[in-house]
């Protein structure tokens, strides 16, 4: 029996490499003699670059560069040699999350009026000095609300106010945005194929965009929300004006706080869905032939799994090949039941009501009992058929996946 397993990171307490792990240990106790595959995924948020470094090959571009708030730190980006339709290409891989992530900030330095993408802009910079042809990056994870205009003057872009003095940094400045110069942007950023690879579908602006739906996340007040929703949207109005482009409802503008706006001022961006890109990268469907069963999983699964999440992705290319999946969250959230039309059943591994920090330390242990629970629920099953007549089979099933969203680890 070949089992796939192919989850996300459990965010904040376990990478992608790890989850997998950790399932593959709960269920070898009750299927010792099974042919384990770990595929472990990304969505173009946090942990794509690992992820696709792991597996491909490459080498980490270490850069001094700044967070969201503007200390001086040091991330990196990945460089790749790639054959594409028979060329050498070289092709950087960049997640926002790296320079300019939440991760970066404790709780309570969250501030997304004046966090910017700027630090994210200085390793794109890099990328392009060292003269790559393709730049993927990944958004997800991001601490900022500026539509990307940090990445912007990174690269060499001004934003000027009405006295044509430059913006400061962050998202409530744009708000006094009254031109944009580009000509003194990097010289090869017209040169390249930029492609990015996002997780989400929303908007740029309004009651489903980056400041409405993620900025909350971010540190912002419901005040702060209609602030920066302004501000960006108004920074929309200006490139409009510029470039003749409206893009207040383009999909998936409304990624990493609206980071599309400024990168598509840059590059002539191709946005993707990540989590597509990552798995034709990784040759998932080649992984897949053959499978018995795929398990996948990720932090929380809820209606935003739906949205061109890990779980949800590999589960349809699974479904395509007809082959069963089953989803191990930390938790589960709204909505869940949509995800049974592509998965069989959902696990929680929460052992009960507990602190957040609690649930982090026991992240490991949870997922390795839960992984093993629903690995001997699945051979219980098979003995009960075993022992059913033919009669009996062909009765109603003993359980549904309505009902099996019952947490076996409790």
């Amino acid at each position: 029996m070949k089992i796939v397993i192919a989850p996300d990171s459990f965010k904040e307490s376990l990478d992608a490499h790890q989850v997998a792990s950790c399932i593959e240990r709960g269920f070898a106790e009750i299927f010792p003699s099974a042919e384990f595959v770990k595929l472990p995924l990304a969505d173009g948020g946090e942990g794509t670059v690992d992820v696709l470094l792991a597996a491909l090959n490459g080498k980490k571009e270490f850069v001094l560069t700044m967070n969201a708030l503007g200390r001086e730190c040091t991330a990196y980006w990945a460089s790749l040699e790639q054959f594409i339709d028979g060329k050498h290409v070289k092709t950087a891989l960049v997640e926002f999350a790296q320079a300019s992530g939440l991760d970066r900030l404790t709780v309570e330095e969250r501030a997304p009026l004046v966090t910017s993408s700027f630090g994210t802009g200085l390793l794109i910079k890099d990328a392009l000095d060292k003269g790559v042809d393709q730049i993927i990056i990944g958004l997800g994870g991001s601490a900022t609300n500026d539509a990307g205009a940090g990445i912007l003057q990174a690269l060499g872009g001004k934003l000027l106010d009405k006295q044509g003095n430059e913006l400061s940094r962050g998202g409530a400045e744009l708000g006094q945005l009254a031109n944009i110069v580009l000509d003194g942007l990097h010289p090869r950023c017209k040169e390249v194929t930029f492609v990015v690879a996002c997780d989400v579908n929303n908007p740029l602006c309004g009651q489903s965009g980056a400041s409405a739906v993620f900025g909350p996340q971010k540190g912002a007040s419901q005040i702060q929300v209609q602030q920066l929703d302004a501000a960006i949207g108004y920074f929309a109005d200006i490139a409009q004006a510029q470039t003749g482009v409206n893009h207040r409802d383009s999909a998936g503008f409304g990624a990493a706080g609206g980071a599309p706006l400024g990168l598509s001022l840059a590059f002539n961006i191709q946005i993707k869905a990540g989590i597509e890109m990552v798995l034709d990268a990784l040759d998932a469907d080649k992984v897949l032939k053959g499978a018995s069963l795929v398990v996948t999983g990720e932090g929380q699964m809820d209606n935003q799994t739906l949205q061109g999440k890990t779980p949800f992705g590999i589960a349809q290319r699974a479904q395509k090949l007809h082959i069963p999946t089953i989803g191990i969250a930390g938790s589960l959230g709204k909505d869940v039941e949509k995800l049974y039309s592509s998965m069989s059943s959902l696990f929680g591994t929460v052992r009960s009501p507990q602190p957040l920090s609690q649930v982090l330390v026991e992240a490991e242990q949870n997922l390795i009992r839960s992984s093993r629970n629903v690995a001997a629920t699945l051979q219980l099953g098979q003995q009960i058929l075993s022992v059913q007549t033919p009669v009996q089979r062909k009765g109603k099933p003993l359980a549904t996946s309505e009902n099996s969203e019952n947490h076996y680890a409790n």
